[in-house]
């Protein structure tokens, strides 16, 4: 099969020292800290071999995500800038949907010629933070695309238990290659689903919303406050191209935050109020978080998504006189959100088609990366089985 993998060289930095686990195994935690020089290599593999408990998938559409961005870009000093659980080399892509082409002996539910999305986390279930019903942030996590081979190939195997069917969203589309395209979103909304409203039950309707970063993450966040109810959805990002489309998603303001006040705007935005809510989704805590002080509002809440391995400060003080409520969230599994996101898409109260600025051929991914560094399409979904 055809697949897109990324290499990098495995070289620690000095002030950075891998556990004994790390060093075996070549999982690193913290993959900004040892991965250095990514390449990406377009070229063919043997198909999956399928276990028990999996499906065969031919791949029908994958996204490409900021993480694999940073994963694919390097800092100064040639280190990956994605920070999180990583192995090389790997078959990159966790964004996807496709159809299902072959069964294990084991599974139940699933059936040859089911058009599945996949969670990209994989849990394993029977961990303490799993039993406990956290299982995005299960102790024995793997994850697709990331430690284990990820679906910008043709075929991909996949564990069942983490697949969900998208017969609704075929039946609201009336098209297989449209549903598999909206499938391929699934995975991304969830992320700012679980942050929105599983991490903090903290959300209300009317709610006055911020969402800091106009990427697919922040922009699916936006779609879910307009789906939720919001009754203002302000949005930041330094691409007029990204603001743009934040404005078709459904927000009512965009604003470029260089040389801003953010205080000073979100007030003027909500009538003295500040914001209820806020979705931070640039990675960029330092720029977005630590100025925000009187622009929040009594009893706001923070949902913290965006990647960033530097110290970030906040005013602390503030959150507490105020009754501020900060959550970080990773991952999207667990507690209905992919079927939830699933059904939102289907129903037409979440409108992701538009974000997609591009569909091309995996023949053509390294060329996509290369545009994705101008940082000005909203997502790029590419096709490995045109």
């Amino acid at each position: 099969m055809n697949a897109l993998q990324l290499f990098a060289d495995w070289q620690p930095r000095p002030s950075y020292i891998p556990s004994p686990s790390e060093v075996q195994t070549h999982r690193a935690k913290s993959g900004s800290q040892v991965w250095k020089n990514p390449r990406l290599e377009l070229g063919s593999l043997p198909d999956p071999q399928l276990r028990g408990d999996q499906v065969l998938i031919q791949v029908g559409a994958v996204g490409i995500c900021g993480s694999d961005m940073h994963m694919y870009e390097a800092d100064s000093e040639g280190y990956i800038l994605y920070p999180g659980l990583t192995r090389f080399p790997n078959i990159l892509g966790h964004e996807f949907a496709g159809r299902v082409v072959e069964v294990g002996k084991e599974v139940k539910g699933l059936q040859v010629g089911d058009l599945v999305a996949c969670e990209e986390v994989h849990w394993c279930g029977i961990c303490d933070a799993c039993r406990r019903g956290l299982v995005n942030h299960c102790t024995q996590l793997e994850e697709l695309g990331f430690t284990t081979p990820g679906a910008m190939a043709q075929y991909i195997a996949v564990a069942a238990k983490y697949c969900w069917k998208l017969d609704e969203l075929a039946e609201h589309t009336g098209s297989e290659s449209e549903a598999l395209i909206l499938g391929a979103m699934v995975e991304p909304c969830g992320v700012s689903y679980h942050a929105m409203f599983n991490r903090l039950s903290t959300w209300k309707p009317g709610n006055y919303v911020a969402v800091f970063g106009g990427g697919p993450i922040g922009l699916a966040a936006i779609g879910l406050a307009k789906a939720a109810g919001a009754s203002q959805i302000i949005a930041f990002d330094v691409s007029e191209q990204r603001l743009q489309m934040a404005q078709k998603l459904g927000a009512t303001s965009t604003l470029n935050p260089t040389g801003l006040d953010l205080n000073q705007a979100l007030l003027e935005l909500t009538r003295g109020q500040g914001v209820d809510f806020v979705v931070e989704a640039a990675g960029a805590p330092a720029h977005t978080l630590t100025p925000l002080t009187n622009g929040l509002a009594v009893g706001a809440t923070i949902a913290h998504i965006g990647r960033s391995e530097k110290p970030t400060p906040l005013s602390l003080e503030h959150y507490q006189v105020r009754g501020v409520q900060l959550a970080g969230s990773l991952g999207h599994a667990g507690h209905g959100t992919f079927p939830n996101v699933i059904r939102l898409m289907a129903s037409g109260r979440l409108e992701m088609r538009p974000m997609v600025s591009a569909i091309l051929p995996l023949s053509e991914a390294v060329a996509a990366f290369k545009r994705l560094e101008r940082r000005e399409d909203s997502k790029i979904i590419l096709l490995p089985n045109p």
